[in-house]
């Protein structure tokens, strides 16, 4: 019995057995892998293009939308590269300050 998995973006098989295809196997996963990085910088290419082209509309459905960026991430990207914190409070306050900048807050679920 052979099951799919997806691990990071690879596909894998799985089975009870060893499988004699498994090298075949991880090199479809790269070559999957290495088509959808190439549709993201086609994608990325026609953005550009887009936005420098009136007659972009013609190209929309082309274009994926990029991941938005955790704000939590830019947050404790900007205290760990600050100035130096004093205690886990003195991090979380400046946290906290940092994420009050862009306009979010943390808070209980259910508030």
């Amino acid at each position: 019995m052979t099951k799919k998995l997806s691990l990071h973006g690879r596909l894998r098989m799985a089975a009870a057995c060893p499988d004699a295809n498994a090298a075949l196997f991880a090199e479809a996963a790269d070559a999957i892998e290495q088509h959808e990085a190439f549709k993201q910088e086609v994608s990325d290419a026609l953005v550009d293009s887009w936005y420098h082209n009136a007659s972009g509309k013609l190209l929309e459905r082309f274009i994926i939308p990029k991941p938005k960026p955790d704000p939590l991430v830019a947050a404790v990207y900007e205290v760990d590269n600050g100035p130096a914190w004093d205690s886990p409070e003195d991090y979380c306050k400046k946290v906290r300050a940092a994420l009050e900048a862009r306009g979010l807050e943390i808070r209980e679920k259910g508030q």
